[in-house]
């Protein structure tokens, strides 16, 4: 998915069938963590504690201060007033009785995080920058489907297998964020070797119903060393791309 963030000022509107994706550079937000506090609430501020003193609690404190802003506008109250509850598998989400409904979700590699929401079905967000430590046929072979492992191990350079390894990567990622269960969906358990997706169906072969499911993954472009990639429960949703705006955070 060729896709352009806008750079704004503010924050729009969501409207219903609509899909808003944010884009946080996590090296220009240093030094707001201390700003963004205040907008979590007292457990969050006491995970943010727990984790190690530095840039680790500070990417941890400035996203959910992100994700509190946007959910808050979208719902249209004050974003310390949001209620996040986790789900069966630890997915962060709103209450099932909240109205109206929002979904959404999040993604950080490196200093980047996207947060991607809507207010009608399912929704998983991926990104990851390439590691080249990685051993990427053997995590290929262990994970993928074999025709996902055979189609790597075709591909003679180097880089254009370690990017098309995190193309299937982030893909499989944002439909197992999307159905909820994350890795304890099994990554083989959709086929992703396609060469560009755009609003490309994938279905997943283990629904807890006994059926199969249906996703639409797109990728998307955040830098020449990453993939990413979102994944929806319908293909109609426009899907808008916004930078986020970091003045908000300076209070």
């Amino acid at each position: 998915m060729a896709n352009e963030w806008s750079v704004i000022h503010g924050f729009p509107s969501l409207d219903d069938k609509e899909v808003h994706l944010w884009r946080i550079d996590l090296a220009n937000a240093a030094g707001l963590a201390g700003s963004c506090a205040s907008l979590l609430s007292s457990s969050e501020q006491a995970d943010a504690n727990r984790r190690r003193l530095g840039l680790v609690r500070d990417r941890f404190t400035i996203g959910r201060a992100c994700m509190r802003l946007l959910i808050g506008n979208a719902l249209q109250i004050d974003p310390r007033n949001v209620t996040i509850a986790k789900g069966p598998h630890g997915k962060p989400e709103l209450p099932s009785l909240q109205e109206p409904a929002i979904s959404f979700n999040l993604a950080h590699s490196e200093d980047t995080l996207l947060f991607a929401l809507r207010r009608q079905g399912a929704i998983g967000v991926d990104v990851e920058y390439f590691d080249r430590s990685t051993d990427i046929m053997e995590v290929a072979q262990a994970n993928f489907t074999s025709k996902e492992s055979d189609s790597l191990a075709a591909i003679a350079d180097d880089h254009t297998r370690l990017r098309t390894f995190y193309r299937y990567w982030t893909r499989k990622e944002a439909i197992g964020k999307a159905d909820g269960r994350g890795l304890l969906l099994p990554l083989a358990s959709s086929e992703v070797s396609c060469e560009s997706m755009n609003s490309h169906p994938v279905r997943i072969d283990e629904s807890p119903d006994g059926e199969s499911k249906l996703y639409f993954v797109s990728d998307l472009d955040v830098a020449d060393k990453a993939a990413a990639a979102i994944a929806l429960e319908s293909s109609d949703s426009p899907i808008r791309t916004f930078i986020f705006p970091l003045q908000s955070l300076r209070q």
